[in-house]
């Protein structure tokens, strides 16, 4: 039997820079975070290259944000991209601490690469084990719908050019 915390799918705690500790827990929100700026959670696992010649504190960034978001950890601001055909795709998102606002890059100890690469390892692979009645596998790769559209977060900017109409003629 799953319990509720097997369900929040906790399986790391990362130490940030201010001596603070958080642990990932990649819940659907934050796989869903994932997907918005990767596409797919094989590209999540894809985007730290190996090499060390490519991208790896960027893309491991967006991977602990995703994992501390929720209940007195970190909350995501998502900046989008729309381009003139009015196709919007996620840019960046920032992940901001609940209560001070500190940004989590600037929290982030570089010389700790190892263990936030670990926690967030074995925090991932836990949320994507199968919980199903059948003990198929899980789904690890789905795409999400285009954005519902323009909300107070999202909405595109008023041209310089707008003048709205007074309301006292």
């Amino acid at each position: 039997m799953t319990t509720g915390l097997d369900l929040l799918a906790e399986g790391g705690t990362i130490t940030l820079t201010d001596g603070t500790t958080v642990p990932l827990r990649y819940s659907f929100r934050a796989l869903a975070l994932l997907e918005a700026r990767f596409g797919s959670i094989g590209a999540v696992q894809d985007a730290i290259d190996g090499t060390g010649k490519g991208a790896a504190f960027g893309p491991l960034h967006q991977m602990i944000g995703a994992g501390s978001v929720g209940p007195g950890g970190f909350e995501p601001h998502i900046r989008e991209f729309q381009d003139a055909k009015g196709e919007r795709r996620v840019q960046d998102i920032v992940y901001r601490r609940r209560t001070d606002g500190a940004d989590l890059a600037d929290l982030l100890d570089p010389g700790r690469m190892d263990e936030y690469v670990a926690a967030f390892s074995s925090s991932l692979a836990k949320a994507l084990e199968s919980r199903g009645n059948d003990g198929g596998p899980a789904v690890t790769d789905l795409s999400l719908p285009s954005t519902p559209g323009p909300s107070s977060t999202t909405s595109p900017s008023v041209p310089s050019t707008f003048h709205p109409a007074s309301s006292g003629t």
